[in-house]
């Protein structure tokens, strides 16, 4: 996407402005309406069925289940809530995920390990989890201050700012969503450095299908919604016994997907293993 020369480029111009695609304030206006329609959309309290499945080169094999999620956006006082509980074989929990307010806990029953964040963790200690996937699709698909929007055919390209990252997106006609997230820290001489990388396929926002990778792990998210219904039950996102005790350190300390994973205990990272699709 050659949306704005600069735009694309954390250190600076990469081509001459006569390269570069020409503004478009028409597309911009809409880029702004279709994009509050469609964070209004997602906006919205709601407890959907899903099948996940998950792989990752840590994993012995991909990890699949069917289970429920539920989403609370901010409302007043409460900060925004996620539950997601997977099931295995004979409605075993296979994964148990909690996210508020920052913090959060991802539980693998199954192996008896659970790995707990918090806010004041720097990015990069989640890498390998899929908490930063959950985060920008459930609560904030195609979040950020829209900077630039061009038509391309069809299809509405836009850029996207957040702190510490950029997203490049396509919004298809048909109401599929494309989109690039770059993240990006300090470094010398006021220079910013790319660190991560992520590609989000999705069929559409709300009750879709979404397909997420992450660059530096090679972890690769499909979550399917088989149904959504617009209501949840609070006690779901009441704090898990030791949410956010543990800090995961910078050097894995606390827990980290590696240790998770980690030893003769891979074999039993496939809840549904046998099972169909």
């Amino acid at each position: 996407m050659a949306l704005l020369a600069c735009g694309w480029s954390v250190t600076g111009c990469v081509t001459s402005s006569s390269d570069a695609a020409p503004l478009d304030p028409h597309a911009f206006v809409e880029a702004r309406e279709k994009l509050a329609e469609l964070r209004k959309a997602a906006g919205a309290a709601r407890t959907e069925s899903i099948r996940l499945e998950l792989d990752a080169p840590y994993l012995q094999s991909e990890v699949a289940a069917r289970g429920a999620i539920a989403v609370r956006p901010a409302t007043g006082s409460e900060p925004p809530a996620l539950r997601m509980i997977m099931v295995g074989p004979g409605g075993t929990t296979a994964m148990d995920l909690w996210m508020k307010a920052g913090k959060f806990r991802f539980e693998i029953p199954a192996i008896g390990k659970t790995l707990t964040g918090l806010p004041s963790n720097r990015p990069e200690t989640r890498k390998g989890l899929p908490v930063d996937f959950l985060k920008w699709w459930m609560f904030e698909p195609l979040g950020g201050k829209l900077l630039a929007a061009r038509r391309v055919g069809a299809d509405l390209e836009v850029l996207l700012d957040e702190p510490g990252r950029t997203t490049t997106a396509t919004i298809k006609k048909d109401g599929s969503i494309s989109a690039h997230r770059r993240w990006v820290a300090p470094g010398a001489r006021g220079r910013f450095v790319p660190y991560e990388e992520e590609w989000l396929e999705a069929s559409g926002i709300g009750c879709a299908r979404a397909v997420y990778r992450q660059k530096s792990t090679s972890l690769t998210v499909k979550v399917t919604c088989l149904s959504s219904k617009p209501t949840v039950n609070d006690a779901a996102f009441e704090e898990p016994s030791g949410a956010g005790d543990v800090e995961r350190s910078e050097t894995g300390r606390g827990g980290s997907h590696e240790a998770l994973f980690a030893g003769g205990e891979r074999g039993k990272t496939e809840p549904n293993e046998g099972e169909g699709s």
